[in-house]
């Protein structure tokens, strides 16, 4: 049994220890007030001012015969083959090619700009069985055959080469790569990205890497170009080619997440976080015990019992109980111990027991399948570092709030004798039943299940806010499981980026088509709005 590697190791803040000691329950101890930080997240107000996107299409609809409008940049017109050959469904536009030699097309010619920043994903049902499949994306689309276009090209064993072509009153290649390493497997995609700046000349650049591995930093292609006619403002364009040697038509090309925004790409898209890590929400160095707090180290498990009870400045080397209401627990550390049993950091299930947990960093020291961070319902988590747990937080009833919190890095075991030998089932926050539950402000990444888990395993979950966070992870990253309990009601998901590391592709919210959260400013980290899948 091996918990999977961690995607990157965090220094933690600077502590200093006094001695151990035998503790009593009751602690106090006074310490120099602490300026709150506030988390560096960029919010939809804060962004508000940055130079807002030209197209944006996530697909998040299902339609035949064409592919509807846009989300920003107006409606889709096609070119080629007939209407049933373009559909979009599943976060896919879709086109069929069926004959070899045929080109279909489809265009915004209302996204018009001569500064365009674009990027979208491409990729095939399957490889031609001979020559190629071209996969067009278009800049400065001057009409649905003319524009600066970066093309794609995929052969039948998967290598790809990418040009970029200037298509006026003749097409030219103006430059053009192979790309050792790169692939495109049948399915699979591939994230592009083009500039097209400038007139006269027009200065063009061009990369493209495969979906959920980091954005290379060199630029593949990058050339200038003076084509007569190409010197004007263009919309955006997406086709499909096929040669002329390939017999096993048809292929159906597929085109996701597609954003055209202003070139060069310094500003923010609305929702869209800045570039930063600090910007995607609270660190390790904004949460957790504050640095130079004088920590005391209580050996053994602490069981808070005392209505109102205050514990500051602790090192506790084993779990906490709370057992009364108004505790709170600050400027500590939470480390747990080796354990067998299912547990928590903290566990707050006692009827009437309340507890407030802030500048606190939970984690599990003695590393295993048994231990969650927090436990229960009727709990605050304000700037709180979680990591190193199976699930940070697991909600069992009313009244949570977790803000400007960092969670992170969870344990996950391919073999975990908790889940009877199966993998874990490790969520960054799961909700078994509760109302009144706020989510806001925090950075939530690194499970490998879900991000935040709602089900409703134990009873009626409603009235849940989750506002104004980064959220990554999961195979979708927010999953909602009515659990045979019937729709959640009162469910708001917004203001909300989302990273793109999901198992599932482009799966950021799922959720049955009887439930109806109420969602809006959701966007990925590349601008891409990031919209609910039903499921």
């Amino acid at each position: 049994m091996s918990a999977a590697p961690h995607s990157a190791s965090f220094a933690r803040r600077a502590l200093a220890v006094t001695a151990a000691s035998a503790l009593g329950t009751t602690l106090l101890l006074t310490l120099p007030a602490q300026a709150a930080t506030e988390p560096g997240y960029v919010s939809q107000a804060q962004s508000a001012a940055a130079l807002p996107p030209v197209a944006v299409d996530a697909f998040g609809r299902t339609t035949t015969g064409g592919w509807g409008s846009a989300t920003t940049g107006g409606a889709w017109t096609t070119t080629g083959g007939t209407a049933t050959d373009f559909s979009v469904a599943g976060g896919v536009a879709a086109m069929k090619v069926r004959g070899a030699g045929w080109h279909l097309g489809a265009q915004l010619a209302g996204a018009s700009t001569s500064e365009a920043e674009v990027q979208a994903q491409v990729g095939l049902d399957k490889l031609p069985s001979a020559g190629s499949v071209d996969l067009d994306v278009t800049g400065r689309a001057v009409d649905a055959s003319k524009g600066y276009k970066l093309r794609t090209k995929v052969m039948a064993d998967g290598s790809v080469r990418l040009s970029l072509v200037a298509a006026g009153a003749t097409t030219t290649t103006i430059a053009s790569q192979t790309t050792t390493g790169l692939r495109l497997a049948p399915g699979g995609q591939l994230e592009v990205r083009l500039q097209v700046t400038g007139t006269s000349p027009t200065a063009l650049q061009a990369k493209a890497w495969p979906v959920g591995t980091a954005e290379p930093a060199a630029w593949n292609l990058a050339v200038s170009d003076s084509t007569t006619g190409l010197q004007v403002p263009g919309g955006l364009a997406l086709s499909t080619y096929t040669s002329g040697s390939a017999t096993n038509v048809p292929i159906t090309s597929r085109f996701s997440d597609v954003w055209v925004g202003t070139a060069p790409a310094e500003a923010v898209a609305p929702g869209v976080m800045a570039s930063t890590a600090e910007a995607y929400g609270p660190t390790e160095l904004t949460t957790g015990t504050p640095v130079g707090t004088r920590l005391t180290v209580h050996q053994g498990n602490l069981t808070l019992s005392t209505p109102g009870q205050v514990v500051s400045g602790l090192d506790v080397r084993g779990f906490v109980r709370v057992t009364a209401p108004n505790v709170t627990i600050k400027n500590s550390i939470i480390r747990g111990a080796a354990t067998s049993t299912q547990t928590a950091l903290i566990t707050n299930t006692t009827v009437g027991a309340s507890v407030k947990v802030v500048d606190t960093e939970l984690y599990n020291s003695a590393p295993g399948p048994w231990v969650d961070g927090l436990r229960g319902s009727n709990f605050t988590l304000t700037r709180v570092n979680v990591h190193d747990v199976i699930d940070m937080a697991h909600v069992y009833g009313d009244n949570v709030v977790i803000e400007d919190s960092y969670l992170h890095d969870n344990l996950h075991y391919e073999v975990d004798p908790a889940q009877n030998n199966t993998p874990s089932h490790d969520d960054s926050i799961q909700i078994q039943k509760g109302t009144n539950i706020k989510i806001t402000g925090n950075r939530i990444e690194g499970a490998f299940n879900t991000g935040i888990q709602f089900t409703q395993d134990q009873g009626i979950v409603s009235n849940v806010t989750v506002d104004q966070n980064y959220l990554d992870g999961g195979g979708c990253t927010i999953n909602l499981a009515e659990k045979g309990k019937g729709p959640f009601q009162g469910i708001t998901i917004t203001n909300n980026t989302f990273g793109r590391t999901t198992k599932h592709y482009n799966c950021a919210i799922i959720s049955p088509t009887t439930t109806k959260p109420v969602t809006a400013n959701n966007y990925f980290v590349d601008g891409v709005v990031a919209t609910v899948r039903k499921g």
